[in-house]
């Protein structure tokens, strides 16, 4: 692939690790970087070697959000839709891939790259990582999906304190809020973000698959929209192999194998 502004690695436990590479920018957003994540996404999800995507970016931080040399260029209306566009569509290939996404919170992530950190399924933070809502002081609103993230986070009223006054959150902070799952020692960020992976690689993919996708309904239905859509994925995953192994080894009192099929 060429990619020229991120790096894809593919390990042989089924972990592949996308980092952002613009070191020099703190991973800032441009229109290469969001062609650049795309592809390497639509990579991810059509190779059948990758079970989950582990992402974090290079040098001090994970992304810095747009780009200021981009943004300030913007002439027009048009320009500025489409630079906004291009943003949105980095954090939705990120959002809509069906595997498991990680990621591996390494430094700073603000403006419209906590949209794409928040997109990600599980966050793994290290003690060094800090999640700014710097939006207000460019006089913008958030984009790319960043006030959705935030409100299904933290509700209404938090969410409006972060956009309103500019917070940057420690870890800590982040983690008491329940945007980060956990924080770690900084030297141990990518590896337990992909210790994670790795266990979630021996899942029985079609469950993980499901469970993601319960997740995501569980806000907007009501009980009995949700019981419903659990039943119609209890007898999918029932028709499946893996149920069956699942089963045996529990019987047998052994690990189970999954196949994913």
């Amino acid at each position: 692939m060429n990619l020229k502004t991120v790096n894809l690695d593919i390990m042989a436990t089924g972990v592949a690790v996308l980092t952002f590479n613009r070191p020099e920018t703190m991973n800032s957003v441009n229109d290469q970087l969001c062609l650049d994540v795309k592809a390497a996404c639509k990579e991810a999800a059509e190779n059948d070697q990758v079970k989950v995507l582990v992402i974090t970016g290079a040098g001090k931080g994970w992304s810095s959000g747009g780009d200021i040399t981009s943004l300030a260029s913007m002439k027009d209306p048009i320009s500025a839709k489409e630079t906004y566009d291009g943003s949105g569509e980095l954090v939705t290939a990120i959002y809509e891939l069906k595997k498991p996404v990680i990621a591996a919170l390494n430094g700073v992530v603000a403006g419209a790259s906590v949209a794409a950190c928040l997109a990600c399924d599980l966050i793994i933070a290290s003690e060094r990582a800090r999640m700014g809502f710097t939006f207000m002081q460019l006089a913008f609103c958030p984009d790319s999906g960043a006030s959705h993230f935030l409100f299904q986070k933290v509700g209404y009223h938090k969410a409006l304190e972060l956009l309103w006054f500019g917070k940057i959150l420690d870890a800590e902070e982040a983690e008491k809020l329940g945007l980060f799952n956990k924080v770690v020692p900084h030297e141990e960020c990518l590896s337990e973000a992909i210790r994670w992976a790795e266990k979630l690689a021996l899942q029985p993919l079609m469950t993980v698959e499901l469970d993601k996708k319960l997740m995501r309904e569980a806000g907007k239905n009501n009980y009995y929209q949700q019981t419903e859509l659990e039943a119609l994925y209890q007898v999918l995953t029932w028709s499946s192999e893996d149920f069956k192994e699942g089963c045996a080894a529990f019987a047998e009192k052994r690990k189970p194998v999954f196949k994913n099929r």
